[in-house]
């Protein structure tokens, strides 16, 4: 089931959040007694074209768009760091929500942006609907902005996760290239699961030490576990801090408390780059096999994938993922 972080008076929340934020910081820290969360609006760039072509267009060239996000804040008598949340291709789900808990036990606020909400894209899995790649990036960007006026949250501390089509999105947010080119902020950390991202090699991969931790399935047919550790290996061979944690057995998905319903699930009309080979090349994603401006029509491509909830990969994967945070907020 879809998330919806819908509105019906968008721009009244967005005013009503910040009125709020100001209120607190003008009379003293008030300690948070009880979970707060909240539906947030604000502005970002609808960026041209479809995937990433054109790759990198200046922000000039965007569209204005509004942006919804869910803020959850835990009790707490202190500023908290912040995880952004970036979802997948099908949009927001269980993926993204069923780590929202955890993260609050452990101390820690969340924000879920919406990226196709406020574009009109439902999903674009099977590529019917699309969007520019680096337009979530922009979102992440715009986001980390509005969220430090809030006084409940410690702006000095703000990670970024994301799930498949925004495990890219949250890795991508982390390279210099992007953050000076769409004026963004450097995070504490970049966690990807199963990012849609690893067959692609950018000429400029430079996390600007950031750490980075991907979480991914061994079996996973859909972002094959070789394609990360291979980014990896370049990452870690530039000097940036990256790390693979590996979960045998696992799928793609294998942390949606939303699929535990059944063993496994086929998604026979997802797009899948389990086969290809992209590089950045002349301002362009060039398929390697065809020397083509790569897409969803290039050879390499194709439908049909699988995946599966795993209760011990997503203990481990939780046991890992805060341990990982504790790391990057302690600097």
């Amino acid at each position: 089931m879809r998330d919806s972080i819908g509105g019906v008076d968008r721009h009244l929340i967005s005013v009503v959040a910040v009125l709020a934020f100001a209120v607190v910081g003008c009379s003293g820290f008030e300690p948070l007694t009880e979970t707060s969360i909240e539906r947030i609006s604000f502005e970002s760039v609808d960026l041209p074209g479809r995937l990433w072509d054109p790759f990198m267009p200046p922000i000039s060239e965007g569209e204005p768009v509004t942006v919804e996000g869910r803020l959850t804040v835990p009790p707490t008598d202190e500023p908290v760091p912040t995880v952004i949340i970036a979802h997948g291709c099908g949009g927001v789900g269980a993926a993204e929500v069923g780590w929202v808990g955890e993260l609050a036990e452990a101390g820690y606020a969340t924000f879920i942006v919406d990226s196709f909400g406020g574009r009109g894209i439902t999903e674009i899995c099977d590529g019917r609907e699309t969007i520019n790649v680096l337009s979530p990036v922009v979102d992440i960007y715009r986001a980390a902005e509005l969220l430090e006026a809030n006084p409940y949250l410690d702006g000095s501390r703000v990670a970024v996760m994301g799930f498949s089509f925004g495990g890219r999105t949250a890795i991508w947010a982390g390279y210099r290239k992007f953050r000076e080119a769409y004026a963004g902020r450097t995070f504490a950390g970049h966690l990807a699961f199963y990012p849609s991202t690893c067959f692609i090699e950018l000429a400029e991969e430079d996390l600007a030490g950031a750490p980075l931790r991907i979480f991914q399935g061994t079996d996973d047919d859909w972002t094959p576990i070789d394609q990360c550790e291979s980014m990896v290996d370049r990452l870690v061979a530039g000097g940036a801090d990256a790390v693979v944690h590996a979960y045998a057995g696992a799928g793609h998905s294998f942390d949606n408390v939303g699929l535990a319903w059944a063993v496994s699930h086929l998604q026979p009309s997802a797009l899948s780059p389990a086969d290809c080979t992209f590089v950045e090349r002349d301002g362009e994603i060039i398929d390697t096999e065809t020397g083509d401006v790569a897409g969803t029509g290039s050879s390499c491509v194709r439908r049909g994938v699988t995946y599966a909830y795993d209760a011990e990969a997503r203990a481990r994967a939780a046991a890992d993922l805060i341990d990982d945070l504790m790391n990057m907020f302690a600097h």
